[in-house]
Formats: C-alpha cells, sequence, structure tokens
C-alpha cells in the first residue's frame, strides 16, 4: 500500500508544508507593528475557514478507491486538478490583499518563497504518488 515513491512523496510534502510554515513566520521580521496588525484583522475570516476547501478536496480522496476502476483515474486527477485551483485562487488573494493593504515588497517575496516552497510539496507528492503505482507492478 505505501509504496517507496508514495512515502518519499509524503516526505516531500511535510517538508514543503513544515519549510514554507517556517519561512512564513520568519518573514515575519520583515513588517512593522502597524502591518502586523493590519495582517491580522485582515485575514481573520480566511484563518478561520481557508483550509476547509481544502479539507473537503482532501476527504474526497478517500472516497476514489471506492469507485468503479473506471472511474478511479479520472477522479483522482480531477479531485488534484480541484487542488490546484484551490491553491492558483487562495494565491491570488493573498497577495491582492496583502498589496490592497500596502504590505512592504521584502515580505510580500519573503511570502511567495514560503508558498511556492508549499506548492512544490504538494508538486512533488503528487508525482511520486502518480507515479507509484507504475512503478512498483
Amino acid at each position: 500500500m505505501f509504496t517507496p515513491l508514495f512515502i518519499t512523496g509524503f516526505v516531500l510534502l511535510l517538508a514543503g508544508l513544515f519549510g514554507g510554515r517556517y519561512l512564513g513566520e520568519r518573514s515575519l521580521k520583515l513588517l512593522s507593528s502597524d502591518e502586523k496588525l493590519k495582517l491580522l484583522d485582515s485575514f481573520s475570516r480566511f484563518r478561520a475557514f481557508g483550509a476547509l476547501p481544502l479539507l473537503i478536496i482532501f476527504l474526497s480522496f478517500l472516497g476514489i478507491p471506492r469507485l468503479p476502476p473506471n472511474l478511479m483515474w479520472p477522479a483522482y486527477f480531477a479531485a488534484w486538478a480541484l487542488v490546484a485551483v484551490y491553491f492558483v485562487v487562495v494565491h491570488q488573494l493573498i497577495f491582492r490583499r496583502l498589496s490592497e493593504l500596502g504590505i512592504n515588497g521584502e515580505y510580500q517575496a519573503a511570502m511567495r518563497k514560503a508558498r511556492w516552497m508549499v506548492y512544490g510539496g504538494f508538486a512533488a507528492f503528487f508525482v511520486l504518488d502518480t507515479v507509484a503505482p507504475f512503478v512498483t507492478r
């Protein structure tokens, strides 16, 4: 069930998540106290509910093995496409809001690096998880 490629992908996913979180936390040092307050006020609803669509998408992955075999791969790719759409929408919302708030460019650049690290972890997991069934046969 858990092939070496799946485990490697999962480790890379975790590395991307934790690395992105670490870089995001470090980037807070680039903000003034006023900017930090603006950020907290502006993103409070997003922090509370922003991950809910992603959670629902990932729960859909649990149903994929219960589908008829001819629908499993299309459902798998559809679920990953929804993950990609989620990331694109969230990325746009975050950086549009940062620009609207007048948050400094250094912080925005640092946050972009952090977000791309997270995206890279998801991409590595997707590729290795997708390839794993074909390599282990």
